[in-house]
């Protein structure tokens, strides 16, 4: 989804007065943790707080809200930098700013099931796609061809 910063702005301002707000999900980045049309909560992030394996939102460069897993952070003079993975992409984003970041997901809502991500599965699946690499190519692999099948059924 497209996002003027004023709008990315506001909903800092919301998450740090403790309030949260939700935002459905597009695209197949996080799948299987998170598909589209799933409804994401987000929570107020904090620098100081992250960790390896969080799910971030965050305002990218093409003016889009991404929530992404967090890696590790980039020391680059003068600025701190953060780097994050879509779990089905093959790559990293861009380097992302303090300042881009907007919230830290709390839970998925698929249908009638919340998965926090403070669970056992979203935490083990969390280590599983980030410790064995070639996880995602299989994902990717499995999206693509589950795109070209629907593409030739239509």
């Amino acid at each position: 989804m497209l996002f003027d910063s004023e709008t990315v702005d506001l909903f800092k301002t919301f998450l740090k007065k403790g309030e949260s707000f939700h935002l459905p999900a597009q695209g197949s980045s996080m799948y299987p943790l998170i598909k589209s049309g799933d409804i994401c909560h987000f929570n107020e992030c904090k620098l100081s707080q992250l960790k390896k394996g969080d799910i971030v939102l965050f305002y990218s460069a093409t003016k889009r809200l991404i929530a992404h897993r967090y890696y590790k952070e980039i020391q680059s003079n003068p600025q701190r930098q953060f780097l994050f993975k879509g779990d089905t992409n093959l790559g990293f984003d861009q380097p992302v700013l303090g300042d881009q970041i907007v919230g830290k997901l709390l839970y998925v809502q698929k249908r009638n099931t919340k998965i926090y991500v403070s669970s056992f599965l979203a935490k083990a699946w969390g280590k599983l796609i980030m410790s064995i690499p070639i996880l995602t190519i299989v994902l990717r692999k499995y999206l693509d061809f589950q795109q070209r099948k629907k593409e030739e059924s239509d």
